[in-house]
């Protein structure tokens, strides 16, 4: 894994839960907390910054063009219809990810999800390996602000399917926009130990995910643009 790899996922992982290791092998030790910085963390690297909004978080345009913003002071509105069918469709080396999105079961998460993507964050963003079998899309750090997650939307039987896709939550509930793709059981396992993070959807192809982590775990990867469909019925 490169400097850069390295350097994120330790950074990232720190605060993110208690019950994952620092490698794929179960004899890593248990994450610490995130070391303090001059700057605080973004979840978009700065050189692939956009614009930013001050004041409250106008739901952006459903048809693509909604100006790139990268930057909030405040969570965003409730924008989403828990009623529509909502998919988001990942660009990576590896070949398109299409995730169906559950806004049904899990609606504050899937509306963050859906909100930045829109307002193209996603667009970009670092895709990261950390542990095997579980995929990382969005760097270190917050947008701006924290909203912390709903206890009510994490998974009531406690396990995650391979194919999930999270809204990955730190200790303390606090949720920042990065998403996770779930593509092996022993990824799964772990996050059965500390089952707080939402999951806000499904992949339909999970051989492309499972690419995608193996190669982001020896490389560092960007994913190309992210954008978000919507069907009724």
């Amino acid at each position: 894994m490169g400097a850069i790899v390295g350097f994120l996922a330790l950074a990232l992982i720190a605060p993110l839960t208690a019950g994952l290791m620092l490698d794929g092998s179960g004899t890593g030790a248990e994450i610490g907390t995130l070391p303090t910085t001059t700057e605080p963390p973004t979840l978009v690297d700065p050189e692939f910054a956009g614009a930013s909004i001050s004041g409250p978080t106008p739901c952006p345009a459903t048809d693509g063009t909604a100006q790139r913003t990268t930057n909030f002071e405040q969570p965003p509105q409730f924008c989403i219809d828990p009623s529509i069918n909502y998919s988001m469709m990942v660009e990576t080396s590896e070949g398109e990810i299409v995730i169906d999105l559950d806004a049904a079961n899990a609606p504050a998460a899937t509306n963050l999800a859906v909100t930045f993507a829109r307002y193209g964050i996603y667009d970009s963003a670092n895709a990261i390996s950390f542990i095997s079998g579980l995929t990382l899309i969005g760097s270190l750090g917050s947008a701006g602000f924290v909203e912390f997650a709903d206890s009510a939307e994490a998974p009531g039987e406690g396990t995650y399917p391979v194919g999930s896709v999270i809204m990955f939550t730190k200790i303390g509930g606090a949720i920042e926009g990065q998403l996770a793709i779930v593509s092996t059981q022993d990824a799964a396992d772990r996050l059965a130990e500390d089952p707080v993070h939402p999951i806000i959807g499904r992949v339909t192809d999970l051989e492309t995910a499972i690419a995608l982590d193996t190669t982001a775990s020896v490389t560092e990867l960007r994913v190309g643009d992210v954008t978000v469909t919507e069907t009724t019925g």
